[in-house]
């Protein structure tokens, strides 16, 4: 535990450390991993996903339609397959000063999309239904 603590302090420590630092699965591992992560387009809510231990993940949209998720990585890009979108979903996490950001990833290429990692908490989030939270 105090060796993903840290990873995280070292992610999220000062600007002078490093510039545009792509996250790799390891770094992003020790970001997620039991916790949960929220992020923002555009300073509006973007979802949440809540991460568990076997690169599971629960990912809940603002308007509250939830799905399990895995992740695993390909290149420098962070991919999810949900159970209702069987085709991969890639982003590249990038820390550049004080932010995480994500861009989502077409053909191995940036398509545009960026959201912002908004905070990191230890909430479960709120998914109605059998299978969630475990």
């Amino acid at each position: 535990m105090f060796g993903k603590t840290l990873a995280l302090g070292l992610l999220l420590a000062s600007p002078a450390l490093a510039q545009d630092v792509t996250l790799d699965a390891d770094a992003f591992e020790a970001l997620s991993e039991g916790r949960t992560l929220h992020f923002a387009l555009d300073g509006l809510p973007f979802g949440s996903e809540q991460f568990f231990p076997g690169r599971r993940s629960l990912w809940r949209t603002p308007d509250g339609r939830c799905e399990t998720g895995v992740w695993a990585p390909r290149g420098d890009a962070i991919c999810f397959v949900y159970e209702t979108t069987p085709e991969a979903q890639c982003w590249r996490f990038t820390r550049s000063g004080g932010e995480i950001r994500a861009d989502f990833m077409e053909g191995g290429e940036p398509d545009g999309e960026s959201v912002l990692l908004d905070r990191v908490d230890d909430a479960r989030l709120d998914c109605p239904g059998p299978r969630v939270g475990s």
